[in-house]
């Protein structure tokens, strides 16, 4: 059969129509923006920013549960979901109408030059050093974690952390202990304005100015670290830990906040033998995370006992409610 041209004309408007209603906003120019100090902040940096193409935006029952936890723990602040590349929304998928269904959740795209402008880094963008990486996606991810407290201040969470307790009563200004001696970049707070702001610029000037393509942890953990090195008069993070005044109001949580289980222990999470001490352990911590880059054990089934799943029957309820017989 034939296909009369001005039908597949109007086909492919039609379809070029629908594709753009339900692109991702470009975060700076949606009508809804972050509520500057009152927003909390996770990044999809896996697709290729400097692609024109779009990505489909798709969520693994993990990573929606990380959003949904920080959710359903903050109902006063705004959670925005920021992807580094233009995103089109799938026209039905049960995970994200789950995360979707509270109304502080935001998803949006962020356009890395853009997003730039009028900050300390904006010039340093134009020269292509960020990508003659090897280690592209994730010094993405730890420029654009930086631009956002800078620009907006707030909370920023790593993709595989379930939150599991509220930080809307603590201090502003925060980061935590990843193991003896270093402080971890996954989960970071800053303010808006104040020595926050002023904490977000030294980092981020740090970051460019002594920038390393292809040494990955040099441009994330340890610029925190040099940064606080300045900040605080000392690279020792037990003393940074005990005596918040040397840092000016920037608290240093203990290593059991976020990181009582460590990389090396993240099994732990997806065995069922390890729950009752897990799960004890982790009694006065705020979030758990589950270094999902440097090993994966989904999916895991519903009904396992595992202290991974425990807990997001818990603290991401409606995410674990619409994934069926298996967490992926």
């Amino acid at each position: 059969m034939d296909i009369d041209p001005v039908d597949q004309e109007t086909d492919n408007k039609n379809s070029k129509e629908d594709n753009e209603s339900r692109m991702l906003k470009d975060v700076l120019f949606s009508k809804r923006k972050p509520v500057p100090g009152q927003t909390i902040f996770f990044l999809e940096t896996k697709c290729n920013c400097t692609d024109s193409k779009y990505s489909i935006l798709n969520f693994t029952a993990h990573q929606a549960c990380s959003i949904e936890s920080a959710a359903l723990h903050h109902s006063n602040f705004e959670v925005f979901v920021l992807f580094a590349c233009p995103t089109i929304r799938q026209e039905s998928d049960p995970i994200i109408e789950a995360i979707l269904s509270y109304n502080n959740v935001k998803l949006r795209y962020v356009n890395l030059w853009r997003f730039g402008k009028g900050t300390p880094i904006e010039e340093w963008i134009k020269k292509n050093d960020l990508f003659r990486s090897r280690y592209l996606k994730f010094n993405i991810s730890n420029l654009l974690r930086l631009l956002i407290l800078f620009r907006y201040g707030g909370i920023y969470f790593d993709m595989d952390v379930v939150v599991l307790r509220s930080f809307e009563d603590e201090s502003p200004n925060f980061m935590g202990a990843e193991k003896e001696g270093t402080i971890g970049n996954s989960v970071i707070g800053l303010e808006t304005n104040g020595f926050g702001h002023e904490v977000a610029n030294l980092i981020l000037t740090d970051f460019y100015k002594i920038y390393m393509e292809n040494v990955s942890v040099h441009n994330g953990r340890q610029s925190l670290a040099r940064a606080m090195t300045v900040v605080c008069g000392t690279n020792d993070v037990n003393l940074m830990i005990k005596d918040p005044d040397r840092c000016h109001g920037i608290k240093v949580f203990d290593i059991n906040a976020f990181y009582e289980i460590d990389r090396l222990e993240r099994t732990h999470f997806f065995d069922e033998k390890y729950a009752n001490q897990t799960l004890s352990r982790l009694k006065n911590s705020y979030l758990i995370h589950t270094w999902n880059q440097v090993d994966t054990k989904w999916p895991l089934s519903v009904d396992s006992k595992a202290p991974y799943i425990q807990l997001a029957a818990q603290h991401c309820p409606r995410v674990f409610a619409a994934t069926g017989k298996l967490f992926t």
